[in-house]
């Protein structure tokens, strides 16, 4: 012969039931929250200034890349994105054996992180951050 369950004992097996599926839902629910990507945030590098021969260095944001181009005209602007908030980044401008002046400045998510400026030749603003 089997024992009754006492009274009030399936309310409480359904609570404890109830319980667990709440912990399982929210422990998923942070699992998924912690390994989203990140958005990407845009990256702005601007460079203006008068020289005719420049060289700039940049981060692309991806891998450990930089990317290197010649510029015979300023103004010069390019926009990367990065995934997340980056933390640091590179913007150097070196001018060229002609001489002349340069400005540089890097906006991450619209706000200014860096600004430099260089002249004379062979010089170089360095926009890290």
């Amino acid at each position: 012969m089997t024992e009754a369950d006492p009274p009030g004992r399936p309310a409480r097996t359904w609570l404890v039931i109830a319980g667990s599926a709440v912990l399982v839902v929210g422990a998923l629910a942070l699992v998924l929250w912690t390994t989203a990507p990140q958005p990407p945030v845009r990256v702005v590098y601007h460079v203006s200034g008068t020289a005719n021969r420049v060289t700039v260095t940049y981060s692309t944001f991806q891998g450990a890349q930089t990317r290197r181009e010649e510029l015979r005209a300023l103004p010069w602007r390019v926009e990367v994105l990065a995934t997340g908030e980056p933390d640091h980044g590179v913007l150097t401008v070196t001018i060229g054996p002609d001489g002349g002046d340069v400005a540089c400045e890097v906006l991450v998510a619209g706000v200014e992180r860096r600004s430099a400026t260089a002249n004379g030749a062979r010089t170089s603003a360095l926009c890290g951050f």
